[in-house]
């Protein structure tokens, strides 16, 4: 009986006070108790919840798609484009590539190019500064695109495969290389009706399509186009032939006739070319010969002492005879003879001019011919340009896919599942349960308490 009341009467608090366990770890105690004995419900549970997360974060995953891209190109290092503008990676989400994306989808009415854009996001690989202030320019991004609710015919691989495309040919149209040189307007001849300045124009459009075309050559001789065969050592040719023959013997033509609309402000123009070409070259000779006297003045025995040791590629030192001031006198003379020279080729040439307009009156059907020529001319040189712009474009296309490089990241199968980020999670909920029932038999203890 005794015994019975003690017991009865010994509780947890009774048991604190006396140096025994509080009620905290009763509660504990059977909180674990409580789990020990659905422990298969709980394990069952937790890999319910691992499951179910992996399940959610596998068909997430399928809703996006990633890919990098890298710039391939030497001005990319500095931050510019292939034609030396700023390079702003941000453009690939601009409205021009969003509406050229619509339509490569099929998605027209469907998504509007604003609504396409939120779809996009785009990061650098690297996102630090080298030292200081001097920021790090990054030549690879990441662009992830993640579908929409909207989006419904198209995976978002297929969608990320059609945006590069699509920026793809942006990039080559905004920032290939200029091409304005190879258009050519046939009324941009209209503005002179003088034939000789008529030839003159197009002399100068002729050289400024052989100057393309040596680059284009330079860039890779051996590239033919893939439709016409045509290689950029033929177009050279071309413009050399129009060049040597066509121009040259319409040139002469014109010249040995005396064909001209108006001579009196043909020879007024040319008269005033000699004049001027009089005063450069009386100047050229003044510094010429200038120059030859400080030469003759100059100590010839200072340019023999001047000898300085040099040590050349394989280590070994030299005698060296440094310049001196009478050696930049003589480069310096050289230049302005050579400008004096040119200035009397000028004289000699426009005096001939004066001498055949003066000395000649074309006739009708001459001067017809002439005209005929100018337009066979003007037709060829625009067929030249057309086969350059069409070669060129080609060539242009072909270096493009070097410019840009696309590198997707397929995700594997663990990380669209995300076991890590699931185990995580379920732990968690867990830890959450237990402490739920722990309050709770905290909470019970003081009520019967």
């Amino acid at each position: 009986m005794n015994r019975d009341r003690q017991k009865r009467w010994l509780q947890p608090q009774d048991m604190a006070a006396s140096g025994g366990p509080g009620k905290g770890w009763v509660s504990l105690r059977r909180t674990f108790e409580t789990f020990g004995k659905h422990k298969v419900l709980a394990l069952v549970l937790f890999l319910a919840v691992c499951l179910g997360l992996n399940g959610y974060h596998y068909v997430n995953s399928m809703r996006k798609a990633s890919t990098i891209v890298s710039l391939d190109y030497e001005e990319a290092a500095k931050g510019l484009t292939p034609s030396k503008t700023r390079f702003n990676i941000y453009e690939i989400e601009s409205a021009e590539v969003m509406e050229r994306l619509i339509d490569y989808a099929g998605l027209q009415g469907v998504v509007s190019a604003g609504a396409l854009n939120k779809c996009i996001s785009v990061r650098a690989t690297h996102n630090r500064n080298v030292s200081g202030n001097v920021n790090f320019i990054s030549t690879s991004y990441v662009i992830e695109f993640t579908k929409s609710s909207a989006i419904q015919k198209r995976s978002a691989e297929t969608m990320l495969s059609l945006l590069c495309k699509a920026y793809r040919e942006f990039f080559v149209e905004h920032y290939g290389i200029n091409h304005s040189i190879l258009s050519f307007d046939i009324n941009d001849l209209k503005f002179n009706d003088e034939y000789l300045l008529v030839v003159d124009l197009l002399e100068l459009k002729c050289e400024q399509l052989k100057k393309y075309v040596q680059l284009c050559k330079r860039s890779n001789k051996n590239y033919r186009d893939p439709d016409t065969g045509i290689t950029f050592s033929e177009l050279e040719q071309r413009v050399n032939n129009f060049f040597d023959y066509d121009l040259a013997r319409l040139r002469s033509y014109i010249i040995e006739n005396g064909i001209a609309n108006d001579k009196t402000s043909l020879d007024a123009m040319l008269a005033y070319k000699i004049q001027m070409n009089k005063l450069v070259y009386d100047e050229h000779m003044a510094a010429y010969e200038e120059d030859n006297k400080g030469i003759q003045m100059y100590d010839p025995s200072m340019s023999a002492v001047v000898m300085i040791p040099t040590e050349d590629a394989s280590l070994k030192y030299y005698m060296s005879r440094t310049k001196t001031g009478m050696d930049n006198m003589a480069l310096h003379a050289d230049a302005q003879l050579l400008g004096a020279t040119e200035c009397t080729k000028d004289i000699e040439y426009n005096t001939y001019l004066i001498d055949k307009m003066q000395g000649n009156t074309p006739r009708r059907e001459q001067r017809e011919k002439a005209d005929a020529m100018i337009g066979q001319m003007e037709a060829s040189l625009e067929n030249l340009a057309s086969d350059i712009r069409a070669v060129d474009n080609s060539f242009t296309s072909y270096k493009a896919r070097n410019y840009l490089s696309f590198r997707d990241s397929h995700m594997r199968f663990l990380d669209r599942i995300a076991p890590a980020n699931s185990i995580g999670v379920a732990v968690v909920l867990l830890a959450a349960a237990f402490a739920i029932v722990f309050l709770r038999n905290l909470i019970k203890r003081d009520s019967d308490v």
